[in-house]
């Protein structure tokens, strides 16, 4: 049996700590009030990046960028953490925001799902259009090679029966179902993942020459 997994870095439950993370949400909000802030000559002057370095008037600027270049470096950079944060909301599974994992999922599954909607899942499960994502499910057990369903047809009043007799299948079944969910909308997850890897970088670029120049001047102070 072949089974198709994604690098685990390009999986919903990756990109979400790239596109969905708080620091993500906060910078996102830059490009909307950026013209205000960013562009705005007087608040410019006073947050100038001479000043925050400590750089005294007149003496050569210790930075390797323009103001107006950092000050570019962030609106775009915080343009496109935005993009990628929008990509996210709309493309991301809705279940994960139930569970951040396969086996947080699978927990949640065996103390809050119906027998009905475990029988859903599984015949999505063996549907003729799934992938195998999970070799943990098709192969630890003999009898799930069968590729036979096992919860349908039980009944709602014996779940509890069910769960007790089929627990460690209904688990796999479950981390096999969310690992699909992780899958899901590729080419917005390469996109997103993307979007915000290069919106952090360029976030990067002007806080390191800032810090560059702070810190040669507070060693020059010192020394």
């Amino acid at each position: 049996m072949k089974f198709h997994s994604d690098w685990k870095l390009t999986q919903w439950q990756s990109v979400e700590r790239v596109a969905n993370n708080d620091l993500t949400r906060v910078v996102a909000l830059v490009p909307i009030i950026g013209y205000l802030i960013l562009f705005n000559d007087q608040i410019a002057e006073i947050a100038s990046f001479r000043m925050i370095a400590g750089v005294e008037p007149g003496v050569e600027t210790p930075f390797y960028l323009t103001g107006i270049a950092k000050m570019r470096l962030v609106f775009f950079g915080s343009l496109l953490l935005l993009i990628s944060n929008l990509i996210f909301k709309i493309f991301r599974p809705q279940v994960l925001g139930l569970a951040k994992g396969d086996i947080e999922f699978a927990a949640r599954v065996g103390e809050r799902y119906s027998v009905h909607e475990l029988a859903d899942m599984e015949a999505h499960v063996f549907s003729d259009h799934w992938k195998p994502r999970l070799p943990l499910f098709w192969k630890v057990h003999d009898k799930f090679r069968s590729r036979k369903p096992v919860v349908s047809g039980y009944r709602p009043d014996v779940r509890s029966h069910m769960i007790s007799r089929h627990g460690d299948y209904i688990s796999y079944l479950a981390r096999e179902w969310w690992t699909e969910e992780m899958h899901t909308f590729r080419s917005a997850r390469f996109v997103s993942l993307s979007l915000g890897i290069t919106g952090i970088l360029l976030l990067a670029i002007p806080t390191l020459d800032i810090t560059q120049a702070v810190v040669g001047d507070v060693y020059l102070k010192l020394w």
